[in-house]
C-alpha cells in the first residue's frame, strides 16, 4: 500500500472526522493523481484554521470550469451516443 504523503497526513488529522467522507477521499486523493498536492499542501499549512468548506472550495479551483453548449453548436463527433 502507497504511504501516505504529507498532504494526505495533515489533512486527515485536520479534517478525518468529516461527515462527509466521500468529498473527504476525493480532496484526500485527487490532488496527487492530478498532479497539485504541493500547492494544496502550502494551501493548508498558510491556512490552519480554515473550515473543511472553504479547502474543498480551494481544491475545486484546480479544475477547469464545466463549459456548457447547446446540443446544435456541438460537432458530429462531439455528441453523446447514449452509451460510455
Amino acid at each position: 500500500m502507497k504511504q501516505e504523503s504529507e498532504y494526505q497526513k495533515l489533512l486527515m488529522q485536520r479534517y478525518g472526522d468529516e461527515p462527509d467522507q466521500v468529498t473527504l477521499k476525493y480532496v484526500r486523493l485527487d490532488p496527487a493523481d492530478y498532479g497539485y498536492e504541493e500547492d494544496m499542501l502550502e494551501w493548508l499549512k498558510s491556512h490552519p484554521d480554515a473550515s473543511f468548506q472553504e479547502l474543498v472550495a480551494f481544491d475545486f479551483s484546480h479544475y477547469e470550469p464545466v463549459e456548457i453548449v447547446d446540443d446544435d453548436d456541438l460537432d458530429e463527433y462531439d455528441e453523446y451516443d447514449g452509451e460510455d
